[in-house]
């Protein structure tokens, strides 16, 4: 049998999370009679991310391997991650997703989002809301956890990853990861996820922060509920006005439990 070449690229300042040594154990043990995993000559680098990822670009075209596969050190993916391969042979860029704690476009605090992008109406690439299963073509997965064929690293101009700032404020205007989705796709490549193959991302946060997600969240469930209740309530207090006539008594403890709750 003839190995599949995976270049296992892994940039790190020098930390990885102790999980992630476990599932490079696993995976090798697993897959080792048909994937070959070829390992980079620098693993640790203390620069910026865009540059770290360019420099293991460059390691992987030189290596000749087939697949780049890009793995932050702080992501943990399942250990069955390599089926991607046995499940679809036609993909360009495939990944999973693994959920990050950052504040997105016209939010005002942090959230939890998972790193699968897709086109927003406005024009851009933003966060999607993902399913628990099943698999799609999306425009665009973060780089944490991907895949991406060879023939696809040849057509990208150089750099392959870029930060880019505003000059003046030195605000950031698009990561790398999504610069780099924006590339591919204009090249008429997408990127296949498998919502089943959600990632572990082990991070440091404020437990403060945290716990004042969990309550903006909670109270948007109830204020959604609110939102979507209160018509279906109008309608059913006007039909029983307009019957003029007492509900049946199976019903009528929870509709004027509802009218009374929602009259306020």
């Amino acid at each position: 049998m003839v190995k599949t070449k995976v270049f296992c690229a892994v940039p790190t300042t020098g930390d990885v999370v102790d999980s992630q040594t476990y599932f490079w154990r696993a995976v090798e043990k697993a897959y080792g009679d048909r994937i070959e995993f070829i390992w980079p000559e620098v693993c640790v680098r203390r620069i910026f991310h865009d540059a770290a990822r360019n420099a293991l670009v460059e390691e992987f075209l030189a290596s000749g391997a087939d697949v780049l596969f890009f793995l932050d050190s702080d992501v943990v993916p399942p250990h069955d991650l390599f089926d991607m391969f046995d499940k679809l042979a036609d993909w360009d860029c495939a990944g999973a997703p693994y959920p990050i704690f950052m504040v997105p476009n016209g939010e005002t605090g942090p959230q939890v989002v998972l790193t699968v992008y897709k086109q927003r109406e406005q024009g851009g690439l933003g966060s999607a809301n993902v399913p628990k299963e099943g698999t799609e073509y999306v425009e665009g997965l973060a780089t944490g956890c991907l895949f991406i064929k060879r023939h696809v690293i040849e057509q990208l101009d150089k750099p392959y990853f870029e930060f880019k700032y505003d000059k003046e404020t030195r605000v950031m205007k698009e990561g790398e990861d999504l610069g780099f989705c924006r590339k591919v796709g204009d090249l008429g490549y997408k990127f296949y996820v498998d919502y089943s193959m959600v990632c572990r991302h082990y991070k440091k946060v404020c437990l403060l922060e945290v716990n004042n997600y969990a309550i903006d969240y909670a109270n948007k469930s109830v204020m959604k509920y609110d939102a979507a209740i209160r018509p279906m309530v109008k309608q059913l207090e006007t039909k029983l006005k307009d019957k003029k006539a007492s509900p049946p008594a199976i019903i009528r403890p929870g509709v004027h439990e509802i009218i009374k709750n929602f009259r306020a």
